[in-house]
């Protein structure tokens, strides 16, 4: 009978762990026949990362059975050809891509394996060129919910058409006017986390140059119901009214205003109207294990030198505001 290319990529990392046990990557380097094969081999961080991610990706497998474990091998069919497409180059360039895509790639199968499997799968776009004076590279990966167990069409639309839309705002155009070479590039991977059983945030980080003074980048997370398939607002974690969000002005204005002390940031950031509509916005509630992480990206409560801030605030001061059927219910 034959095999599906899922069952044989399977097959292939099983029939890799004595490579892994005797301390090299999970592949014979004897038979490295690509510039990324080489890089792994030359580097003995990258060759450890390579294992590493074989070790956790060989243990979820096994705990997983169809329809599971098809999606598991299926996404990571798939995140091995786009890692193939993306890094490319000169050898450090290889290596800092490589570096950076097994980190997040291992952290996100460790969160995968939290728990009942989420079928979240990592897809991308890529792309590369020269217009004009201006030579660019676009690597955005986004998550889409594959399972079946709701319906995630709106949440999945979302995530790819903000990606697609990032690619192409990132793509220079062909009346861009640009006199000397410039090097544009727009990257954004994301990260999983899994604040309960019931729940998955995906966290967008991104950073992109495209001229002027310099970069722009942030985070952005987006909180995932796992039992309606739909992204939850801060209001759809809290109990009706707005209570919580008195007790978070007063949270956060406090955290900031001691932060800008050492990091001045915008005063009139921290006024309570202000702070209350700043706190409104879903996409800086990065929810975790064990605590809220709160984020202002530059210029959201000071000046783009400042850098982002964060805000910490653990769930056991939380829990008492969390709604009793939401999501992050316990």
């Amino acid at each position: 009978m034959t095999k599906s290319p899922a069952a044989v990529a399977l097959l292939a990392l099983l029939a890799a762990v004595p490579a892994v046990a005797q301390g090299g990557p999970s592949f014979d380097c004897a038979k490295a026949s690509n510039a990324i094969e080489r890089t792994i081999c030359k580097n003995p961080e990258l060759a450890k990362a390579d294992r590493d991610m074989a070790a956790v990706y060989l243990a979820l497998a096994g705990r997983l059975s169809a329809p599971a474990k098809d999606h598991l091998v299926k996404d990571q069919v798939r995140w091995n050809g786009n890692r193939s497409r993306a890094c490319a180059g000169a050898d450090a360039a290889i290596a800092a891509c490589l570096e950076a895509r097994y980190a997040t790639r291992i952290e996100n199968l460790k969160v995968l394996a939290d728990g009942v499997y989420p079928f979240i799968g990592e897809y991308a776009i890529f792309r590369a060129g020269k217009v004009g004076n201006i030579t660019y590279s676009i690597d955005v990966r986004y998550p889409q919910f594959d399972g079946a167990t709701a319906d995630f069409s709106a949440v999945n639309r979302t995530f790819a058409d903000d990606a697609k839309k990032s690619g192409e705002e990132g793509t220079p155009k062909a009346d861009a006017g640009i006199e000397r070479e410039q090097a544009w590039s727009y990257e954004q991977t994301f990260a999983l986390r899994r604040p309960s059983a019931s729940a998955v945030t995906v966290a967008i980080d991104f950073y992109g140059f495209s001229g002027g003074a310099h970069g722009f980048g942030g985070t952005a997370c987006t909180l995932v119901d796992l039992r309606t398939g739909k992204s939850v607002a801060p209001a759809g974690v809290f109990a009706a009214g707005d209570e919580w969000l008195k007790s978070m002005v007063g949270f956060v204005g406090a955290d900031l205003k001691k932060q800008f002390v050492k990091n001045p940031g915008f005063d009139d950031a921290l006024v309570p109207a202000s702070l209350a509509k700043t706190l409104r916005d879903p996409g800086r509630y990065c929810w975790r294990a064990n605590r809220l992480e709160l984020i202002f990206n530059a210029y959201d409560v000071g000046p783009y030198s400042a850098g982002p801030y964060q805000v910490v605030i653990p769930y056991s001061r939380l829990r008492p505001l969390f709604r009793a059927d939401g999501p992050l219910a316990r």
